[in-house]
């Protein structure tokens, strides 16, 4: 908890995915208010009995990525594989001030790798131009229970006061579905343009896509 900075008087944490309610029943007694999101509703009589004695808990029963996220300053979640990705894209459209996410280990390492990296790509790019990343710690598998088939890393995200830029985004989606070609190749194959005549229809971050300007310009 201590990556969270927790302040009992005024931090709301969103938790997606409180499983057993350990992690969430701590987060209770060192933040003003926790949301907790939980798509299984068969933990619902399991939590109801672990965190009835917290007045400060809201569970919410429904699936993290199709509900509206409520107000909240802080986050966490220990993500599962399957739904990393897309449960990191859906926070760049939230202000918040400060998230941990515990994620498998070559995920998390992939959010902070530097361009020239053979694992450098769309999740590298969107991840750095919105956030302030660190990669705090590895966990081993050893433990967590169930024990799960490889290990977990700490990750920290802090929003950057940048706004969502969707003709970039839409650039680097559409970019690393070509990443064999070229890049000025593989521009004319995604949008049907060619970027020697277009360059204004790009905005690029000239940080976080140094290796691919480089390129092109």
């Amino acid at each position: 908890m201590r990556y969270l900075e927790l302040d009992k008087g005024k931090d709301t944490v969103l938790e997606v995915g409180p499983g057993l309610g350990f992690i969430t029943a701590e987060l209770a007694r060192n933040a003003k208010k926790v949301i907790a999101i939980e798509k299984d509703t068969k933990l619902k009589p399991i939590l109801s009995d672990e965190l009835s004695q917290y007045e400060n808990i809201e569970i919410i029963y429904g699936d993290a990525l199709e509900a509206k996220f409520p107000e909240f300053n802080k986050f966490f979640s220990a993500t599962p594989y399957s739904i990393s990705s897309p449960l990191i894209f859906k926070l760049l459209d939230y202000d918040f001030d400060l998230g941990v996410m515990i994620l498998q280990r070559e995920f998390a390492e992939k959010m902070v790798e530097q361009p020239g990296s053979s694992d450098y790509g769309r999740l590298s790019v969107m991840c750095q131009k919105y956030f302030e990343i660190e990669f705090k710690e590895a966990l081993s598998r050893m433990l967590f229970f169930p024990q799960p088939k490889v290990d977990s890393g700490v990750v920290v995200l802090r929003k950057k006061d940048v706004k969502r830029d969707q003709q970039f985004d839409e650039f680097i989606r559409e970019i690393f579905r070509y990443k064999n070609k070229d890049v000025k190749n593989a521009v004319k194959t995604a949008f049907g343009k060619d970027i020697e005549d277009n360059r204004k229809v790009f905005t690029l971050d000239l940080i976080s896509l140094k290796g691919l300007y480089n390129r092109v310009f």
